[in-house]
This record gives structure tokens, sequence and C-alpha cells, in this order.
């Protein structure tokens, strides 16, 4: 992933650098964390754009174009027994939540409407795993009423990804390789989309997401903000 560190093994706690060296590629140079943070990113999975104001960061603005839905993983610091709060606001649509994270942990926080029509955050914890030789590609059921999610390649071929529960990811390593593919929830599916650009060592995030009148499903680069002491 661009701009993740090597230099976590020198300067987070064991647990950090144990998953922090496995994910990390990139700057090795960047500055550390300090002990004790975490990475995090707010996701967003409605129909319309979102203002958040977490406790933890500044104000966010997530827009509805594939790019602009995915923040960067960004590091917080000292998560440890701390609360981390959350208001965000989609039109006249208002949520909060309030949630915990661990050390060293990378965790992908979803905003994403309730079968009532309100407004919830949902975190995930992601798994580090990471393979310098192959892409690393992560699948995202982000669609709250899909029980089980998956992606295949077109027009007939595997499954990439399947049964991945509501609100949940899982990810694998794959060749960089281009394809056609296309995200599925039962009989219901996204349009087709490509599958590219993909580099060794490189990670990348599948999402589905709910739409009108099909679901959507995009492909985007994982990032992380270099942290600023």
């Amino acid at each position: 992933m661009r701009r993740l560190l090597l230099a976590l093994a020198a300067g987070f706690a064991a647990s950090f650098a144990t998953a922090g060296a496995a994910w990390a590629q990139g700057q090795v140079y960047d500055p550390v964390p300090p002990r004790g943070s975490a990475y995090l990113r707010l996701v967003n999975v409605l129909p319309g754009e979102v203002t958040a104001r977490p406790d933890f960061l500044p104000q966010q603005r997530l827009g509805v174009a594939p790019a602009q839905r995915v923040m960067a993983f960004t590091a917080i610091e000292n998560v440890a027994n701390r609360q981390l709060r959350l208001e965000f606001q989609e039109g006249q649509r208002r949520g909060q939540a309030s949630f915990r994270i661990e050390p060293g942990s990378f965790v992908t926080v979803l905003l994403h409407a309730t079968a009532e029509g309100g407004l919830a955050a949902t975190p995930i914890v992601d798994s580090p795993d990471f393979n310098r030789a192959r892409a690393r590609l992560a699948f995202y059921n982000a669609m709250p009423d899909c029980p089980a999610g998956g992606v295949s390649i077109q027009p007939s071929g595997p499954a990439v990804f399947e049964a991945v529960p509501s609100l949940a990811t899982r990810a694998r390593s794959v060749n960089p390789v281009s394809a056609e593919l296309r995200a599925l929830c039962g009989e219901r599916g996204s349009a087709p989309f490509a599958l590219e650009g993909l580099e060794a060592g490189g990670m990348y995030s599948i999402w589905l997401i709910s739409g009108t009148p099909q679901p959507q499903a995009f492909l985007t680069r994982d990032t992380t903000a270099i942290w600023r002491p």
C-alpha cells in the first residue's frame, strides 16, 4: 500500500510492529506514529455526500464518486482504552457512534443506512496480510441488506470472493492481472467493472454498495496518510 510504513516495526508496540511490517510497503523514511496508535479510515457507502465530525480527526467530507468515498488510512494516537466518538450527516439524516479500536490495528468504518432508515457506523478490523510479490485485494460487502455478497470474473468465470456477510470484509493475494468483474448479492448484481492497474505489492479494495436500480461496485487503491508529528 502506497505510503505504508516499513518503519512501523521500529516505533510501534510489538503487536503493531508485527501487523505493520506484514502490511507495510513504501515510504521507509516517513515519520512514525507513536506507540499505541492505530490506523483508521472512514468510508461513505450512503447515496449522498457525508459530513463526518469525529472527535479523533478533523471534520471530513466524503463525496459519492468512488475516489471521494474512501478516506486514506490515518494514524489515530492513544487508542488503548479510549472511546472514539463520531457524528455524521447525509442530507437531513444524522447518525452518531462510539467504538473502541486496538493499538496496532487497521480499521475501516463504514457509514451506512439502517433497515429503519437511520444512519449507523460499523467498524471492521482489516487483515494485515501482505505479499510483496502479489497484489492484495479486499472485498467489502457494504450493503446492510445483503447477507452474502461476492465477486465473480465475467462473463462466466470463477468466484473471486463468495459468501461474505453483510458489513464484513475478506481479502486475498492475487496476481497483478487485468479482468472484468461483477459484484453479486444473490440475484442482484452490479454492472461489470474493470480490475486493472494492479501492481505487485499494491493493496486494493472492491466495494459493493446499495444502489438504484441495482447495486454498485467499484475498485479503489488503498492509501495511508503520512503521519505529521
